[in-house]
């Protein structure tokens, strides 16, 4: 604070005195003041100089004046020198006039700046402290970050290392798998280059070898001697008629898991009607299992039964009169004359071997007749079995007159004579075999079979 001389000798005593009540940190005063050159009321000459504006006083100059007030010793100029020097140093302190008080006012001042400086002192170490401490976790943080930066630098460069090893080995494998795909497509080349000579070779067996329609197609002799049919056309001719219309699924084109071809499975059953072999014998020719070769017989025995009783057997009432034995059945408001042609003989099982009707010998067994029924509408059909219980008969079979469509005028056939009927349906072989009991009902479908394929096969009951 900059005070002029004009305004220091303005201030008053009041305002001095509240001034030095305060017990505050130094106050710099800033004075300048010119001492006039004469001698002062009391005598004394003052200095006359200009003091700078920039001096600075303290709380020594204070201590100083109050020593200076105690030495009574002192000239009275100088008193009044220092009076104003002191003034001038504090601004507004009022000085004590009493040494004892102004010493003592010293003392607390040297007291207060002390603790200040003591504070001022703790201060600076706690802020060295800090800025210490502060210091150290800089560079504990900068110790840190170059260590992460460091373990980040060589992670980065361990990683970059691995793609390149992981490129490496992908270029590998992908050389490895056109290498192998160009091997795989040679192979699959070479595999199907082999199939073909194996298929060949099969076929070639199966031609040659193998017992299959395909090996006896070409004679007619063996063809007449497995199926009774003389050539293969009309063979072919009869499988078209037989597929006609939904067959079972042993009658459908071969399938994947068809282990013989359609014709071959007709065929199965064709020479097991006309030589009477066992199904274990058919298995070991045909290179098929027992039980599939009993699934092609039992299917196709019964949808041959249903599609021949469509065809239209006519009679004349001539040889039905001749014809002995016979019996009267009414069937239906109907009635049909039963022609008894043949029996078809089993062995007895179990207690069917004590009743009448079996034949003595070394083996009881039974017979069941096969006959012929025939209709008022001159038509006529086939069946077998012990009791009256008549199948299905077809719808030509009724009392009046019976138009036929074109189809059925085509597949009509005649019966001429019911001994040469019965004399051409025998020559299947498997009607002379005595068979068990348990295949009474095949045997029985085998008679009607057999019957519509000797109607097929001879004239005037062939083919035209």
């Amino acid at each position: 604070m900059e005070i002029s001389s004009s305004a220091f000798q303005e201030c008053h005593v009041e305002d001095t005195c509240v001034l030095a009540a305060h017990y505050g940190p130094e106050v710099e005063v800033l004075a300048r003041a010119r001492l006039p050159d004469r001698k002062n009321q009391r005598g004394c000459w003052q200095l006359t100089q200009e003091f700078p504006a920039d001096i600075a006083f303290g709380l020594d100059n204070l201590a100083l004046a109050a020593e200076w007030r105690k030495n009574t010793s002192m000239a009275p100029c100088y008193q009044s020198s220092i009076e104003v020097t002191a003034l001038h140093d504090h601004s507004g302190y009022c000085m004590p006039e009493e040494a004892a008080t102004l010493k003592s006012l010293v003392r607390e001042l040297k007291d207060t700046v002390h603790h200040q400086s003591e504070l001022i002192l703790s201060l600076q170490e706690a802020l060295e402290t800090s800025q210490k401490e502060c210091q150290d976790l800089q560079e504990k943080a900068d110790a840190e970050k170059w260590t992460l930066l460091s373990s980040l630098r060589e992670r980065i460069s361990q990683l970059e290392a691995q793609n390149r090893s992981l490129h490496c080995e992908q270029d590998q494998r992908e050389a490895k798998v056109q290498h192998l795909r160009k091997e795989l497509d040679a192979s699959g080349a070479t595999v199907l280059s082999l199939s073909r000579q194996l298929r060949g070779e099969h076929k070639s067996q199966a031609h040659h070898g193998t017992f299959s329609l395909e090996r006896i197609k070409g004679s007619a002799k063996w063809l007449r001697f497995y199926t009774g049919f003389d050539e293969y056309s009309r063979l072919a001719a009869f499988l078209d008629f037989l597929l006609d219309r939904k067959g079972p699924e042993a009658s459908r084109e071969s399938r994947p898991h068809s282990a013989l071809s359609t014709d071959n499975q007709l065929f199965l059953v064709l020479v097991r009607l006309r030589l009477g072999l066992l199904l274990q014998d058919l298995a070991f020719r045909f290179h098929i299992s027992e039980s599939t070769a009993s699934r092609y017989w039992l299917s196709w025995m019964e949808f041959m039964e249903q599609r021949l009783r469509q065809i239209p057997v006519a009679y004349s009432q001539r040889y039905v009169n001749a014809f002995k034995p016979q019996r009267l059945i009414q069937h239906n408001n109907t009635s049909l004359v039963a022609l008894d042609c043949m029996e078809l003989f089993f062995e007895a099982q179990g207690q069917a071997r004590g009743t009448g009707e079996m034949h003595r010998g070394p083996r009881a067994h039974y017979s069941v007749r096969g006959y012929a029924l025939a209709a008022p509408s001159g038509f006529l059909t086939f069946g077998a079995g012990m009791g009256e219980e008549l199948p299905i008969l077809p719808p030509f079979l009724q009392a009046g007159p019976v138009v036929l469509t074109t189809q059925q005028e085509m597949a009509k056939r005649q019966v001429l004579s019911f001994r040469s009927l019965t004399d051409k349906a025998f020559g299947f072989r498997i009607l002379r075999v005595v068979h068990p009991q348990n295949m009474e009902s095949q045997v029985c479908r085998a008679w009607i079979i057999s019957c519509y394929l000797a109607c097929l096969l001879h004239e005037p009951m062939g083919l035209p």
